[in-house]
């Protein structure tokens, strides 16, 4: 008999896990003691070997051991006709009955889809990871469907939780959270896989920043490298723009050189008195400050002014000043 502890993995067995050992009377028959079994309920695996040479006692074909949820102090039965070829076929009776059949279901069910008939497609690798899939979906439903701490806790050890949990996180947090409302007689089980279910969010969650901060990094490297093809492309068109523009101005210079030309013979057609105040205006100086400059009425100079505009073909004071600039 192995007792397995408290964060253990259900999958692996261990000579140091041995606590008891008995041998098979003439009719087959068997007797334990859980004298060396901790307080409280735990999970333990009978092993049917030849020899006390236990390097062969973890064993699948043919299958020799059976697990059982049990405590120092129940009393469990288990009768079956042929252990060593159909470990699965027996029937156990005694305390934690329910759970112990539980794990029985569970075990004939995976024992079931991974000894189907199988096809030709069942063995391709498609196959595979479809029957890989079912096993999966199996287990979690098993799970979702049970009430019993260490049943769940063993069942669950039979999926990849390191390489499932970030897919399915969800589904392990709500299985822990169903856990921890178990009573006290599993506290040691329920607590230690919560701390390894712990570390592996701590592994997937730092991973997973780790491959966020690549794709920022990425990212940043991608927008540096399309802004300096922005600014490349915007160098180019500027280039082109200002090589048209200038194009452009080379065949309408002529034009505006006739254009200027009008502008300053309708300058030279201002009175003397009128050219005054435009100098003035072009100074920044307001109605008032010519008046006075010239010695005038304000009144005189807005007639003046007024007259200007006439001239110069524009409305108001910025219109001139804007034909002044140019």
């Amino acid at each position: 008999m192995a007792y397995i502890e408290p964060g253990e993995n259900h999958n692996i067995a261990s000579s140091r896990q041995i606590i008891n050992s008995t041998t098979l009377d003439m009719d087959g028959n068997f007797i334990f003691k859980g004298n060396n079994l901790p307080p409280g309920n735990s999970m333990v695996r009978i092993y049917l070997v030849e020899s006390e040479k236990f390097q062969v006692m973890f064993s699948h074909k043919p299958r020799n051991h059976i697990l059982l949820v049990l405590n120092d102090k129940s009393k469990i039965h288990i009768k079956s006709s042929d252990f060593s070829t159909n470990p699965l076929d027996y029937i156990i009776t005694g305390d934690f009955e329910k759970q112990n059949n539980k794990i029985k279901e569970l075990e004939l069910s995976l024992y079931n889809l991974n000894n189907q008939d199988s096809s030709p497609y069942l063995k391709s690798e498609k196959g595979q990871k479809l029957i890989a899939k079912k096993r999966k979906n199996i287990i979690k439903e098993f799970c979702k469907s049970n009430t019993y701490p260490l049943v769940i806790i063993f069942a669950v050890q039979k999926l990849n939780i390191e390489k499932e949990y970030s897919n399915d996180s969800d589904f392990y947090k709500e299985l822990l959270f169903k856990l921890k409302k178990s009573n006290e007689e599993t506290f040691a089980y329920v607590e230690a896989f919560s701390k390894k279910i712990d570390v592996i969010g701590y592994k997937v969650n730092k991973n997973e920043s780790k491959v966020d901060k690549y794709n920022f990094s990425l990212l940043k490297d991608i927008a540096i490298i399309l802004l300096c093809l922005f600014v490349i492309i915007l160098i180019v068109y500027i280039f082109s723009l200002k090589k048209k523009i200038t194009s452009i101005s080379s065949t309408h210079i002529q034009s505006e050189k006739y254009e200027f030309t009008d502008y300053n013979q309708l300058i030279k057609s201002l009175t003397r008195r009128e050219k005054e105040i435009l100098e003035l205006i072009i100074q920044e100086y307001q109605n008032k400050e010519i008046a006075i400059q010239l010695h005038l009425e304000v009144s005189t100079i807005k007639s003046h002014l007024s007259k200007i505009y006439t001239k110069l073909n524009v409305k108001n004071r910025n219109e001139l000043k804007i034909l002044l600039a140019s």
